[in-house]
């Protein structure tokens, strides 16, 4: 059973057992729903006779009038909400991020001059497996640093695995009080 027709079961189940006199807040209760879900379903019920999302489907309410307690299938097709950008655009968008891997969603829409928001942007090339990444920066090594570990592992060269256990090598993190941090840019998943 879809989604649809569960949400269709449950409101007919709130409507066939009104009729029979049961408060509103027994209803909530009994189907694990809030009261004012109960009392939504109940007023569009008696105002259109209908209990589908979209409203009344080739003219068919969403039960028997003959008989309420008979819930008839039918299913309003739900759309979804129409593409802002064409084939063309999203084509330049993923071009656009070929060609500077290191620009942002807002730069590409101004570029392109789409009339979208940035979000948008970023969904196109998320759609087309490119996620926006940091890179892995490591500090390049001078001959002053090639130095001064050649001079110190010839200096303990002959230590036990226990000795090198409890050494703490401090050149490992860089800290910076500054903005200096790494440059994010869009890379295809999979990617290095």
């Amino acid at each position: 059973m879809n989604t649809t027709q569960h949400c269709l079961i449950t409101r007919g189940q709130i409507i066939a057992p009104r009729e029979e006199g049961p408060t509103v807040r027994a209803i909530a209760d009994r189907l694990a729903v809030s009261t004012s879900t109960v009392k939504r379903w109940i007023r569009r019920y008696a105002e259109t006779g209908n209990l589908t999302d979209l409203g009344i489907v080739n003219g068919i309410p969403g039960y028997d009038k003959g008989n309420p307690k008979k819930l008839l299938c039918l299913f309003s097709e739900r759309r979804p909400r129409p593409r802002l950008t064409t084939r063309n655009e999203d084509a330049a968008i993923i071009v656009a991020i070929q060609n500077n891997l290191f620009s942002n969603a807002v730069a590409i829409r101004e570029a392109l001059h789409l009339d979208v928001c940035a979000q948008t942007v970023r969904s196109r090339l998320h759609e087309a497996d490119i996620q926006h990444r940091v890179p892995a920066i490591r500090e390049r090594l001078t001959d002053q640093h090639r130095t001064g570990r050649l001079q110190l592992a010839q200096q303990y060269v002959g230590e036990d695995p226990e000795f090198w256990s409890q050494v703490v090598f401090t050149d490992e993190k860089t800290f910076a009080g500054t903005n200096n941090g790494k440059i994010p840019f869009w890379r295809p998943n999979c990617t290095r």
